[in-house]
């Protein structure tokens, strides 16, 4: 599904064809879990807040305005909810299982591969601290593949303001795993 196929979706929902929701579901509901998933870190909690994102979507579809991109909206909807939610339950704890969002490239010097699992042990580390909002915008940016310009919409930031916090949260990234390494 291309932007257009989305849009195309949407109308077909709008119009009563309550079977064309589940284009919907099928396109983007991996990367909403995902997205709630490195939020919320429990996999029970993501998959709830996930239907309920969906959920919401759809009662929303007729607020839809079609001066953005689909996609923007739904992951707006998305990055709410799963904050609202970890607000109302307290979770503060962040997954960073996946090491997608490193440049592996920065490693293929390596000699050793057990420097890179090492390397990737304190990404992970460091990426547990880090808070739902900035571990948010770099799933949305280096996993999702989203512009600036798109996680500007997303989060209601400035375009400027985006690429300040991503460029303080890698240097904090770096700054965490320095720390981490010269423990050993």
């Amino acid at each position: 599904m291309e932007n257009r196929d989305d849009l195309f979706y949407v109308r077909r929902v709008k119009a009563g064809d309550i079977q064309s929701f589940t284009m919907i579901v099928s396109k983007y509901g991996k990367m909403v879990y995902t997205v709630v998933h490195k939020i919320v870190e429990n996999r029970e909690d993501a998959e709830d807040i996930t239907q309920e994102i969906f959920i919401k979507v759809f009662k929303s579809l007729e607020r839809f305005r079609e001066e953005s991109e689909f996609s923007t909206w739904l992951y707006r909807i998305a990055y709410n909810t799963a904050i609202s939610e970890l607000r109302k339950r307290k979770l503060f704890y962040i997954a960073a299982e996946d090491s997608l969002l490193i440049d592996n490239s920065s490693f293929t010097d390596e000699k050793d591969g057990q420097e890179t699992e090492i390397k990737l042990q304190y990404l992970e580390e460091a990426m547990k601290k880090l808070p739902p909002d900035e571990l948010f915008l770099l799933t949305l940016h280096y996993m999702d593949g989203q512009s600036i310009e798109s996680i500007s919409k997303i989060s209601s930031l400035s375009v400027s303001n985006v690429k300040v916090k991503l460029h303080r949260i890698r240097r904090k990234l770096a700054v965490e795993i320095d720390r981490l390494s010269s423990k050993l």
